[in-house]
């Protein structure tokens, strides 16, 4: 009896087995899946991993001003209004590797010297280098690249649309070089950190000399965001007119708004068998940023003092006297539209000093109201 009944219970067994396998088929049929997939169906998966970051990237920005002169010390700009792009940048950045990327970049802009004719907007080369992480935060770079006198202090600044950087605004040195660079920690926690750089001294143009410039940067950054910035440049001239510039940035940043001070002082050797005189120019510069309500509207104001600039003439969009020391100052606010779109009206001044000995006093102070448009992507 208890033989029969053992068998009898796994002829049940079978049946109901062959039962389910029949159904997973007859289903597996009906939906064009193998007998696997079905059982694997039935089976919770783990989600499929996010696909792989592009190692291809486009982005640019625009920004410029409809302005109007109340006054200025040249005749072109006195009372001109309108509008005009001071920059448009398009930007292509690929990553070879993790340790290996390179970027190219075109800039344009509007005229900005009011000098007739008037022409239309022509791109060229911003920016064209290959950068290696050879080891860690330690990087190489080749190319035309921004220059470490201005890159560390604009990026704190955060206002570049507003106004150039002191040492860029003033034509101190060029916001781009072709050279080499190498940049790293000093320390395992990163907040020393070190910038060398040796160019061409022609910011975006090609080579016409032998002489070529040498730039050092060290800095102490910390978490929030405190920096302290030591710069020396040593640029090589002919006729042994020889420039060095030194820099000491402060800076200060958090949500609630950034703050920074700047003192640069450089030096110009006049060429040699030439009656020409030395010249030292000595700046200061402070800015503040208050985010009233971050993203949507801040409060920025800047005021930098300078000695008499003998190439400040030479400044697109705000020609300064050249022969008399300057206080320029800006003030405004920035409103956004969007996290990339913002409006920023704005006024920028010049008052000038006494002139140098044997020149004219200039005719006007300078005044320009402005409402300055910046959009990236």
């Amino acid at each position: 009896m208890s033989t029969w009944f053992r068998f009898g219970r796994s002829l049940v067994a079978g049946i109901l087995v062959a039962v389910v396998v029949a159904l997973g088929a007859g289903r597996a049929s009906a939906q064009g899946m193998s007998n696997t997939e079905v059982v694997a169906d039935a089976v919770p998966q783990a989600p499929p991993p996010p696909p792989a970051a592009s190692p291809d990237k486009f982005s640019g920005l625009m920004f410029g001003d409809y302005y109007y002169f109340k006054s200025d010390n040249q005749s072109a700009f006195d009372t001109q209004q309108g509008f005009w792009l001071r920059r448009v940048y398009f930007t292509y950045d690929h990553a070879f590797s993790p340790a290996v990327s390179t970027r190219f970049r075109l800039e344009a802009n509007s005229n900005g010297k009011m000098t007739a004719p008037t022409t239309s907007i022509t791109p060229y080369v911003k920016d064209a280098w290959v950068k290696w992480a050879y080891a860690g935060k330690h990087a190489l770079s080749l190319g035309i690249v921004g220059t470490v006198a201005i890159e560390d202090v604009e990026a704190v600044y955060g206002l570049r649309h507003i106004e150039k950087t002191p040492i860029d605004l003033y034509r101190i040195d060029s916001s781009r070089d072709f050279g080499a660079s190498a940049s790293g920690p000093l320390n395992q926690a990163n907040t020393l950190q070190y910038s060398v750089q040796f160019g061409n001294d022609s910011g975006n143009s090609s080579e016409i000399d032998k002489y070529k410039a040498f730039r050092f940067a060290a800095r102490y950054v910390t978490n929030p965001g405190f920096v302290a910035e030591g710069f020396y440049g040593y640029y090589y001239k002919p006729a042994m007119a020889n420039r060095t510039t030194g820099q000491i940035f402060v800076g200060y940043q958090t949500p609630q708004g950034r703050a920074g001070f700047q003192y640069v002082h450089h030096n110009r050797t006049p060429a040699e068998n030439t009656a020409n005189p030395e010249v030292t120019i000595n700046i200061y510069s402070g800015f503040g940023i208050w985010n009233v309500k971050p993203s949507k509207l801040s409060i920025f104001a800047r005021l930098d003092k300078s000695d008499a600039n003998p190439d400040a003439l030479g400044i697109d969009y705000l020609p300064i006297y050249n022969k008399a020391p300057f206080t320029m100052g800006v003030v405004g606010i920035e409103y956004y539209i969007h996290p990339s779109v913002r409006f920023s009206p704005n006024v920028e001044w010049v008052t000038y000093g006494d002139p140098v000995s044997g020149a004219a006093a200039p005719t006007k102070n300078d005044t320009v109201l402005r409402c300055t448009f910046f959009w990236t992507w």
